[in-house]
């Protein structure tokens, strides 16, 4: 405490302390021993549930001496008395440690594979009460959320609870996280509750600016947000129809159209299929069996892919936050959550403007929080690919070079494209793999894109010419692009002779042009 005088321990009572340490030690040692003496000779009865019990109201997170109890357990078959004095066993060692992972577990264990009749209503009301003690208590939430389901209280109740909680603590990530996943578990995200989510964390963010957790929070309710459009383009290539889409096809969604047989997964964001009939459209269908978009088959693209159906209503209220952004950041310009949560909010209503405005709130990011740097360098690839998408008539050509990138996002989109330049950004930390969706790219530039390896370079059918200039490439690189069949001329300079002599001497139908 402060202001107060530390009291001095004598050489006597340091040896006193000592001395009790060795003793509980000792104890503990023997205890230990005993335990697993009767683990080793399979003795499974009261006394050896009795050996742990002092052990474990010791230290409650002796994973061991829990299973060991489990499989005592499981043999025995216990009476009702002996199941609650094993939860009574559980509640004792969680006053010792509310925070006890292995105690937690046990306790749920116990009423899953032991209890003929457990009582999950008074597993609520004991999270409760350990949630009125610490708030925060992440391992107790855990549980929560268990027993929630299993005695299937309303999702309002539990929402209500998150919220009483909420209001205690504003700086309560499990509350935010638990109330995130039972708005989910709705099913649908209504209007109503969009309204009433925003507002609120909106006022728990005015309230402590400087915590992060409702900020978190706010940015998951933008998240959910998304554009009600589908499909981005429907094309063909090499007999096959492929469907583009701007996300990922959930479960239990559909693709109808084309064909009497089922649609072959690309990955979740492109499929194909034969064309077996007249079909001029295809479908999406939801787990309802309803119709939620669909397109003519042709190499039209839908360029409002990425805009978000937002109501007048709901708008209203996110240009309101705007507002109250801005005003806070003339109070606190370099406040990373506000000015990332602007960011958000600009790129999800896009209003005029809104991209330079993006990319200059992104520059000052990099620069007051030099630790998330490369996930705001992401975070604008992300934006300067979807902007040029939205912006460009014809993607045959696909153009990024210089565009400041670190890394691919969207690259489905460009599965007709013939000739795609990556050149003069940073892809040093990029996932090659991605490139996998350029099915109809015949000259591919990744010059000047700092790149030390070509690890995990797919095979593209049709590449035919690819540019890798100004890279530092390793002299083994050719073994990730030699598997590309079509490739037939591989541009390089004359810093890369290593590679070049190399290349030549383990393929002699490969064009190597130095340049």
């Amino acid at each position: 405490m402060h202001n107060r005088l530390k009291v001095q321990t004598t050489e006597a009572q340091k040896a006193q302390e000592n001395r009790e340490k060795e003793r509980r030690l000792k104890w503990y040692q023997k205890g230990i021993s005993e335990v697993f003496k009767h683990r080793s000779i399979k003795e499974y009865d009261e006394l050896a549930l009795q050996s742990s019990e002092g052990l474990l109201r010791s230290n409650p997170d002796l994973a061991t001496l829990w299973n060991y109890r489990k499989e005592i357990l499981l043999v025995l078959k216990p009476s009702k008395e002996l199941i609650n004095e094993e939860l009574y066993l559980t509640e004792k060692c969680l006053q010792v440690n509310p925070k006890s992972y292995s105690a937690w577990f046990h306790r749920n264990w116990v009423l899953d594979n032991v209890d003929p009749e457990p009582d999950w209503h008074k597993e609520l009301t004991l999270c409760t009460k350990y949630l009125r003690m610490d708030e925060r208590n992440f391992h107790c939430w855990d549980y929560r959320q268990i027993v929630a389901s299993k005695c299937q209280e309303p999702n309002e109740n539990e929402l209500q609870f998150t919220m009483e909680m909420i209001n205690l603590n504003f700086s309560n990530y499990s509350a935010w996280h638990y109330r995130s996943k039972l708005i989910s578990a709705a099913g649908s995200y209504e209007e109503s509750t969009k309204h009433s989510e925003l507002s609120l964390v909106l006022s728990a963010a005015f309230t402590e600016p400087s915590d992060q957790s409702a900020w978190i929070y706010q940015r998951w309710l933008i998240g959910k947000l998304e554009p009600s459009i589908y499909i981005y383009q429907t094309c063909s290539i090499n007999n096959n129809v492929f469907l583009v889409l701007n996300r990922c096809l959930p479960k239990h969604y559909n693709i109808k159209g084309l064909s009497e047989t089922d649609w072959s997964s690309f990955d979740l964001k492109v499929w194909y299929n034969k064309r077996e009939n007249n079909d001029l459209c295809v479908e999406i269908l939801n787990e309802n069996n309803q119709t939620i978009d669909k397109a003519s088959v042709s190499v039209l693209r839908n360029r409002d892919i990425f805009n978000i159906n937002i109501s007048a209503q709901l708008k209203e209220i996110l240009n309101a936050q705007i507002e109250s952004l801005n005003q806070l950041i003339e109070m606190e310009p370099e406040s990373k959550w506000v000015l990332l949560t602007y960011v958000l909010l600009l790129y999800t209503l896009k209003p005029e403007n809104y991209f330079e405005k993006c990319l200059a709130n992104l520059s000052i990011l990099k620069k007051i929080d030099k630790l998330r740097k490369n996930y705001y360098c992401d975070l604008e690839s992300r934006y300067r690919i979807e902007h040029w998408i939205s912006n460009t008539q014809d993607t045959k050509y696909v153009n990024l070079r210089g565009y400041n990138l670190t890394a691919f996002y969207h690259i489905n989109m460009f599965i007709s494209s013939h000739r795609v330049d990556f050149g003069d950004n940073d892809l040093s930390n990029s996932n090659l793999q991605q490139l996998k969706y350029l099915l109809s790219c015949k000259d591919l530039s990744l010059r000047n894109c700092n790149l030390n390896n070509l690890k995990g370079f797919p095979d593209l059918p049709c590449l035919d010419v690819l540019d890798l200039r100004e890279n530092n490439l390793q002299e083994n690189s050719f073994n990730d692009i030699i598997k590309c069949k079509a490739l037939k001329q591989i541009i390089l300079d004359k810093k890369q002779t290593p590679l070049v002599e190399k290349l030549q001497t383990n393929n002699t139908i490969l064009k190597i042009e130095v340049i």
